[in-house]
């Protein structure tokens, strides 16, 4: 019984070293992610981002920012967004992305 117990507490502290080290996208990565984004926006931010022509981007990088999530779980657990914030003629746009998989959660700022 002890043995069995064991096992399972060892199971168990593999998978939270397991999930506070997964890997994050670098910082190129993040950054042509986040112009992936703005050429090819997910379906339910279609409305809120311009037209592209020919999928060029010539947005620049004002900066782009590796933060800690919010939250209990999410601290434990060291869930981190990029933030990369990009300029285009005094237009200032935010998107924050998941750092592991680079999905589009949030943005901040105008797109017009």
């Amino acid at each position: 019984m002890k043995k069995l117990i064991l096992v399972i507490c060892m199971i168990v502290l593999l998978g939270i070293a397991y999930a506070y080290q997964t890997p994050i996208l670098d910082t190129n990565v993040a950054i042509e992610q986040a112009k992936k984004h703005l050429v090819t926006p997910p379906k339910e931010w279609q409305a809120s981002f311009p037209k592209e022509e020919d999928g060029i981007v010539a947005w620049e990088v004002n900066k782009s920012v590796l933060t800690k999530r919010q939250g209990f779980w999410n601290g434990f657990t060291n869930k981190r967004n990029w933030e990369v914030t990009l300029v285009l003629e005094g237009s200032q746009v935010t998107l924050v992305m998941n750092a592991t998989t680079g999905k589009l959660l949030d943005i901040y700022g105008s797109l017009n």
